[in-house]
């Protein structure tokens, strides 16, 4: 029989635990500084816009065509479509399309047939109507608005 050697840690009863590696310390570290660069990308190459400052055109949407009852009982018929920034979120905005129906309602309901008559009527309802899109779209990125301008494709009133 060949005498072995018993270390103390063994003999003692208590194994010594392997060296952790540091393997899952670099995966760690690589993953948030790829996550953090994500979120740096994002922050300094997005357009920011000032409030005031121009901004982009981008997609158009066609709102349905609208019938609407005017204040003195006569009716207009209005396809509208709204010009969209670059930074809107069509999606988003899309999502809003009873909301900007209803705005467009509103403002046509409370004119009258002489009113809107006139180019200077028209012209008044079509800046109310961009208003009351605009608060319901807002802003993005704290300055840009999302809808730009609105276009009366059809205007019929009877």
């Amino acid at each position: 029989m060949t005498a072995t050697t018993i270390a103390p840690a063994q003999a003692a009863g208590t194994e010594t635990a392997p060296k952790k590696s540091k393997k899952k310390l670099i995966i760690l570290l690589v993953v948030v500084l790829l996550a953090g660069g994500y979120v740096a990308k994002g922050i300094l190459l997005k357009p920011h816009y000032l409030p005031g400052q121009k901004v982009p055109a981008g997609k158009i949407l066609d709102l349905s065509q609208l019938t609407v009852n005017l204040s003195d009982g006569h009716l207009v018929q209005a396809t509208i479509s709204l010009q969209l920034s670059k930074v809107a979120n069509s999606k988003a905005v899309g999502a809003d399309l009873q909301r900007f129906e209803d705005a467009i309602n509103t403002v046509f309901g409370s004119d009258n047939y002489a009113t809107l008559l006139s180019p200077q009527g028209r012209d008044a309802a079509k800046a109310a109507i961009l208003k009351d899109c605009q608060k319901i779209t807002g802003t993005v990125d704290g300055a840009a608005q999302q809808v730009l301008d609105i276009y009366f494709v059809g205007f019929v009133i009877q």
